[in-house]
């Protein structure tokens, strides 16, 4: 999924939920601005890997949290 629609009208202070997960928009943003551009949920290990055209990594949701 792009992170740009889940962020899509939607403010800093607000969180979106993503397959049960809770994320704050604000984080997202910031992980758009480092480059990533899509998210997949992979829920069995509650992780989360993003990519983008130059980058690729997988977070847990506090790690993605800790930069709201």
């Amino acid at each position: 999924m792009k992170i740009d629609q889940l962020v899509s009208g939607k403010q800093n202070g607000d969180e979106v939920n993503l397959d049960g997960f809770s994320l704050p928009v604000s984080a997202l943003k910031k992980l758009m601005e480092e480059g990533y551009v899509n998210i997949q949920v992979y829920k069995e290990n509650r992780t989360f890997s993003l990519w983008g055209k130059n980058c690729t990594a997988c977070f847990t949701e506090e790690q993605i949290r800790e930069r709201a």
